[in-house]
């Protein structure tokens, strides 16, 4: 009779694990291995009855992948003079570009974390600013170029859909900007003064991407937001040029290569 009952129960348990493995999604099973254990059972004689049964398990896998990444970027309220001028009264928003890379370990089916390297390029077109005695002035484009490395979070809701966060630290470099326009003070025009110093500073991020596609292809739609010192004020002009730091609002879309 034990043994009738043992024989029930291992089959029920076999007939549970297949249909669990079938339930299961297929973009893990490069991550799975087996292993055997000896399932040992005390027969009337006293002598050791039993057999092999399998156990599924995971094992940490490392996965790097490369992406590239197109944004829009928000200049911040923050002052740029002493008289409450902000970046973005100077400055359109940005269009810019990244490449990434990362490299990811994957402790079980949904979860990875590791490092990511980004390096990136932005520019922030001038606009025209009128003030109300006639003055004016326009800067040209701003370009910053960033190298940021961090810590990075993916979850994996299925094999076709997830979400990852990051945060990092890096070096930004301002391009030198020139500015023109006319200032009754002076009197008259003036064209192509320094308004910021070519200058390279600090910059840290915080982001979260939605991830779409499959395990090894991906597009992504992201949100985030960067914090980097101002830029130093430009030769030509006074100290009611005061950059204070930069903040902007990014929006993103990419697509990633997993190997």
């Amino acid at each position: 009779m034990k043994k009738i009952a043992f024989l029930a129960a291992l089959t029920s348990a076999t007939l549970s694990s297949l249909a669990a493995a079938q339930d299961g999604p297929r973009l893990w099973s490069d991550l799975a291995e087996s292993r055997a254990m000896d399932f040992q059972q005390q027969g009337p004689d006293g002598r050791g009855r039993g057999g092999q049964v399998t156990e599924e398990w995971y094992t940490p896998r490392v996965r790097a992948s490369l992406a590239i990444y197109g944004r829009v970027s928000f200049p911040s309220d923050t002052d740029v003079t002493v008289d409450g001028l902000w970046y973005s009264d100077f400055f359109d928003p940005g269009l810019g570009l990244s490449v990434e890379g990362d490299l990811l370990t994957y402790i079980n089916p949904g979860w990875g974390v590791g490092g990511y390297l980004s390096v990136g390029w932005d520019r922030f077109e001038g606009q025209r600013i009128n003030f109300f005695n006639g003055d004016f002035a326009e800067p040209d484009h701003m370009d910053l170029t960033s190298v940021i490395v961090g810590g990075k979070v993916v979850q994996r809701f299925s094999p076709f859909f997830g979400w990852d966060g990051h945060l990092g630290i890096g070096a930004v470099h301002y391009s030198s900007v020139k500015w023109s326009g006319f200032d009754i003070t002076i009197p008259g025009p003036f064209t192509n003064e320094e308004l910021f110093a070519s200058t390279t500073t600090v910059v840290g991020e915080i982001a979260g991407r939605f991830i779409f596609g499959s395990p090894h292809v991906e597009g992504d739609l992201g949100f985030g937001i960067r914090i980097m010192g101002g830029p130093r004020r430009g030769r030509d002009v006074s100290s009611a040029i005061d950059p204070d730091i930069l903040t902007t609002f990014m929006i993103e879309l990419g697509l990633t290569v997993r190997f």
